[in-house]
């Protein structure tokens, strides 16, 4: 898997679809069909989402909540299975596949809260004999000190660190089985600010470091503006745009990325008033005709509320599903 440059692609999405629901037995389908039961909602969270990620690169997935980031991301870290589509990921020379591993959001969840800092992250490496057992102590106490971890607290349990620590660990846990992908979901959105910063250059040093390559996940585009070389934006499921970060920023092409963007607190605009996106993220049980954010753009037209329009190539390695970048006005 390889591109016409000289950086090989690591990660391919090809028409990735994930759908919740919707498969009621027979009893409770012939009872719907005379008006004594309900039959259970059909959830379209992802729908038709294609990308490529080269190998050493940070691919950002912004939007709101309820944008199906999160269940993009568990599908490529193959924790659920695609109800269309295929995630492909290269191979080494042996045939194998890169590994794969993923952060979780909440880094007080995340640990088991029965198992010492060692087995947290030593038990994968342990398991799949990753490390040799001789080399395992040295190995954990290697990877809690790039993480940003006292090595001698390893026989603490997780309850006994803060949320950062926490997070560092799981971090650890994560490279524990030498990894070339990492999917991070919301990796920071549950720390303080302060702490945020810290994960980040950590995030940025370990690939500098190990060679790693990140799909980032997050709704905070402040974040993600700073940490990722592409980024892909997200609405109810689909992808309205996606481009390189700067190009993004300076110049986004699609209506919601704008709003998002404008969202981001900054210092030369600290005198601005913010005005949030009106409305509320539709239901994906029963989103919108035409356009999924007509409901809520300030420029919508007829043409928007009955024709969906198509994610294509606007420039050299940017997309957009828009009507409005054909109206010369906008």
């Amino acid at each position: 898997m390889k591109d016409d440059g000289n950086t090989p692609v690591i990660l391919r999405a090809d028409g990735l679809s994930k759908r919740f629901g919707g498969r009621d037995d027979l009893l409770t389908r012939s009872l719907a069909r005379i008006g004594l039961a309900t039959p259970s909602p059909l959830v379209r969270a992802v729908e038709d989402v294609s990308f490529e990620l080269r190998r050493g690169k940070v691919l950002g997935v912004v939007g709101e909540s309820g944008c199906g980031k999160s269940t993009l991301g568990r599908m490529l870290a193959g924790l659920l299975t695609p109800s269309a589509g295929r995630v492909e990921t290269a191979t080494h020379e042996a045939g194998e596949s890169f590994p794969v591993q993923m952060i979780f959001q909440d880094p007080f969840s995340s640990l088991n809260p029965r198992k010492r800092v060692r087995d947290l992250i030593g038990e994968a490496p342990r398991v799949h004999q990753i490390v040799p057992r001789a080399d395992l102590g040295d190995w954990i106490a290697d990877l809690m000190q790039k993480c940003g971890i006292d090595p001698s607290y390893q026989t603490r349990f997780s309850h006994e660190f803060s949320g950062g620590q926490r997070q560092r660990i799981g971090i650890a846990r994560a490279l524990a089985v030498k990894p070339e992908l990492l999917i991070c979901d919301e990796a920071v959105s549950a720390l303080d600010v302060s702490i945020q910063a810290q994960i980040i250059n950590l995030f940025m040093d370990l690939r500098d470091e190990f060679g790693l390559t990140y799909v980032f996940i997050s709704h905070d585009l402040g974040v993600v503006e700073h940490i990722s070389d592409r980024i892909v934006v997200m609405y109810l499921g689909r992808i309205v745009e996606s481009g390189p970060a700067e190009q993004i920023f300076d110049a986004p092409a699609h209506p919601y990325t704008s709003a998002l963007i404008d969202g981001v607190p900054r210092l030369d605009r600290r005198r601005q008033v913010y005005a949030p996106i009106k409305g509320d993220i539709p239901s994906p049980i029963d989103p919108p005709s035409g356009c999924h954010f007509h409901p809520r753009c300030p420029m919508a037209t007829e043409r928007c509320r009955v024709e969906a329009p198509k994610l294509r190539e606007i420039a050299a390695g940017r997309q957009a599903a828009c009507h409005l970048i054909d109206d010369p006005a906008f």
